[in-house]
């Protein structure tokens, strides 16, 4: 039975291009250096919007979920490939209070928040 419960949640917690619905939407900052920048997450599919009108839009190939024990706070790791078929990995933790934000496992000081959800409140 812990057997089957455990190989159940593994399973949940690392499915292939399953992004979550919470995570859906395009995330800006108001950080001055990130001005014109954005990322949509999309069922399939990241973007990152690169400055101005421009954008790169890559495939998701897998999703992974976990809790950061040290951090106490859900990790994702979203992996995408260009066109070469490099794979590249994505990391950063959610928090779902006040319709959600988005840190950077790197830069945990910048927040993005939903414009997709923010536009839907106003």
């Amino acid at each position: 039975m812990i057997i089957s419960c455990l190989m159940a949640l593994s399973a949940f917690q690392c499915g292939r291009g399953t992004v979550p619905e919470n995570l859906i939407g395009v995330w800006e900052t108001k950080s001055p250096a990130y001005a014109d920048r954005f990322f949509e997450i999309k069922a399939k599919q990241i973007i990152f919007g690169t400055g101005g009108e421009k954008f790169d839009a890559y495939p998701i190939t897998k999703i992974r979920i976990e809790k950061d024990r040290q951090e106490q706070k859900t990790l994702y790791l979203i992996c995408y490939k260009n066109m070469d078929g490099k794979v590249y990995k994505f990391f950063f933790y959610y928090d779902p209070a006040n319709q959600g934000t988005i840190r950077f496992k790197n830069q945990k000081e910048m927040v993005w928040t939903n414009k997709t959800l923010s536009s839907a409140s106003n």
